[in-house]
């Protein structure tokens, strides 16, 4: 796996692009936007978002719990109180700034994809890029966990739960959910890419434009379809007329 230090940068300006055809440029883009897409899909950053998002769950159930002791006015429960807490922030703040810089590192790899992918279409070099199944590991278990996220809301707020425990499973189906959304944003972005690999060429890029100007031939009444100087059909001519019979004083 490519590091992140390493991947392809984004593609250079218009004015400085090194590529002397568009065989040259389908090859560079090809190559950049497999490195870029392989990095963006790879399955251990999936297992690494399901795993921080387990561990901020498990950080929010001992919070919760850590704080419904510290309500208490024990000695015992309010030292299970800290304790608690001190397992909490332990749990969440790594988890959560592990996510943060995956989001942060996805947005990036996800822009440079984007603006590699705009810079042509060609569905022939699409293998070259394409991760097989990549994808469809990223959206499966994320819609899986986006629904059990949302059950748990849904059971934590229409049920007879408890109140010492509608904050613990709620908040773990929040960070279910949020998770699975991530999952799936990711997924359906790549699909979006694919998809508009796929879509026919545009006129201007496969040849002529069948609504262009030429796409008809020439206009049987524009000014040249009866040769140069040719009269008109009132036995007119253009070289009959000057502006010195008009303009003149």
């Amino acid at each position: 796996m490519t590091p992140p230090n390493e991947l392809p940068p984004p593609p250079p300006a218009p004015d400085e692009r090194p590529w002397k055809d568009r065989a040259g440029l389908l090859d560079e883009r090809a190559r950049a936007m497999g490195a870029l897409a392989r990095w963006y899909l790879a399955p251990h950053r999936a297992l690494l978002l399901w795993l921080s998002a387990l561990v901020f769950a498990l950080g929010w159930s001992l919070a919760v719990s850590g704080f419904q002791f510290l309500v208490k006015g024990e000695i015992i429960e309010h030292v299970l109180g800290v304790i608690f807490l001190g397992l909490a922030l332990g749990a969440t703040v790594p988890s959560s700034l592990g996510v943060a810089s995956g989001i942060r590192r996805d947005v990036f790899v996800g822009a440079c994809l984007r603006d590699w992918a705009e810079l042509e279409r060609d569905p022939q070099t699409l293998p070259h890029w394409r991760v097989s199944g990549g994808a469809l590991l990223w959206l499966g278990p994320s819609i899986v966990l986006a629904c059990l996220g949302l059950a748990l809301g849904g059971f934590a707020v229409f049920s007879d739960v408890g109140t010492e425990s509608v904050g613990t499973v709620a908040g773990i189906g929040l960070v279910f959910a949020a998770a699975g959304a991530l999952g799936m944003a990711k997924a359906i972005d790549y699909y979006r890419l694919v998809s508009r690999e796929l879509r026919p060429l545009r006129p201007d890029t496969g040849g002529p434009d069948p609504y262009g100007p030429d796409a008809h031939g020439p206009d049987p009444y524009g000014p040249d379809a009866y040769g140069s100087g040719a009269g008109y059909a009132d036995g007119f001519s253009v070289d009959d007329f000057s502006d010195d019979g008009f303009c003149s004083d």
